[in-house]
């Protein structure tokens, strides 16, 4: 299925979306063996490998708003990934109405978790949600243990835990965090070890 055209429907939902190429779900994906030096120039650019395998990092440089390369050759894992909410949709389990709904919501709410960050400590740098959660882990590590915690970090902290929630359950398949931490113990120079 990797560069295959999804079905209409499921397209809407996926160009709707895009957690999976823009850093909201997944840090880094997989390649397929021997995919390295045929995926397209800037996936090759960002691949790194650990043991036996190639990933290449998130969000995809093919990745603005909507997929760059969706009708040419991509990384097999562009074509053949399927979050829990297309596995609900082609199962009937939810309408595409209800799904697009969910992606609605599911982007307006991160919108907001960065406009608020942005509020409250005054970067306004573009970044993506698992980068967020970093910048936030170190916001809360630098306060000292004498001191009354920040309310207002405490409740942005609180709401991406929200959407932590939405995201695992209708975006991640209970099969992507067996798969979310790469062995070993490489360290992502910018973001945190998630992958697909």
């Amino acid at each position: 299925m990797s560069n295959n055209i999804a079905p209409e429907e499921e397209q809407k939902i996926c160009v709707g979306c895009g957690f999976c190429c823009d850093g909201t779900l997944f840090i880094h994906a997989v390649l397929k063996p021997g995919e390295r030096t045929t995926a397209p120039e800037k996936i090759r650019e960002q691949v790194f490998n650990e043991g036996e395998k190639d990933y290449f990092w998130l969000p995809c440089t093919y990745f603005s708003d909507k997929c760059l390369i969706y009708d040419s050759k991509r990384a097999d894992v562009c074509g053949s990934y399927r979050c829990q909410l297309l596995r609900d949709f082609a199962g009937g389990k939810i309408t595409l109405e209800e799904a697009l709904g969910v992606v609605k919501e599911a982007r307006a709410m991160r919108s907001e978790l960065m406009g608020q960050y942005r509020h409250l400590t005054g970067n306004n740098e573009e970044m993506h949600f698992i980068r967020l959660l970093m910048k936030l882990g170190k916001l809360q590590e630098t306060g000292r243990e004498d001191e009354q915690p920040d309310m207002d970090l405490e409740i942005l902290l609180a709401r991406c835990n929200i959407f932590e929630t939405l995201l695992i359950k209708h975006f991640r398949s209970a099969g992507d965090f067996g798969k979310m931490q790469i062995t070993n113990d490489v360290k992502p120079a910018k973001t945190g070890d998630k992958s697909f």
